[in-house]
């Protein structure tokens, strides 16, 4: 975050906390929460030359978890309008992911769509300028919006995706299933994209 990524934030010198700690942390859109992974000495050797721009600001208070959890509901509320407003240009846009900062001005979104890079700049402005409120918005795939989303494979089980996978294997192209001599329309998971779990019968020993 943004989104669900990780970051590099100044914390001051009488700080501590146990990682996984939710924090406050003050980004350039303003005050967000996040979730500490570590806490080190800067290194211009490691860091780069410049330290991070962006500041810890304190723990999350209980009033930071009651507000971010009415945020869920006015990003819902929004995502509605958004995803109005959006269809009205691009009718096969989706929108499987929004969310809003601690302090509600900005909407993070996520959405779909089989056309690449749908223009959707007038939708952003005129939203930003009926609703004061920024969006970023970013396109994601179909099997991003399966990992978001959550679904069941054939087989039964919750998709590798949106369980433990933490990223997509490489390598699955028509050719090389070919090689296994697979080559059918059974071979697509829900997203309509090769199965993640061929990468593993490809790397498995042939019995």
């Amino acid at each position: 975050m943004p989104e669900k990524g990780l970051f590099t934030v100044r914390c001051p010198d009488a700080f501590t906390a146990q990682n996984g700690a939710r924090v406050v942390v003050n980004l350039d859109y303003g005050l967000d929460l996040a979730e500490l992974c570590d806490v080190a000495t800067f290194d211009p050797a490691r860091d780069g030359a410049y330290p991070p721009g962006f500041t810890l600001v304190r723990l999350a208070m209980p009033e930071d978890i009651i507000a971010a959890t009415e945020n869920e509901v006015k990003a819902r509320e929004l995502r509605e309008v958004f995803l109005a407003a959006a269809r009205r240009v691009v009718p096969e846009v989706r929108v499987p992911y929004v969310r809003l900062s601690l302090g509600g001005g900005r909407l993070f979104v996520r959405y779909v769509c089989d056309r690449m890079r749908p223009d959707l700049r007038s939708v952003i402005s005129d939203f930003r300028r009926e609703r004061h409120v920024g969006v970023s918005a970013w396109q994601m795939g179909p099997r991003d919006e399966v990992r978001v989303m959550g679904a069941l494979g054939q087989c039964g089980r919750v998709c590798c995706c949106a369980s433990w996978q933490q990223k997509y294997p490489g390598g699955l192209t028509s050719d090389s299933l070919k090689s296994l001599g697979l080559n059918s329309a059974a071979l697509n998971g829900v997203c309509g994209r090769f199965k993640c779990c061929l990468a593993f019968e490809r790397e498995a020993p042939s019995q």
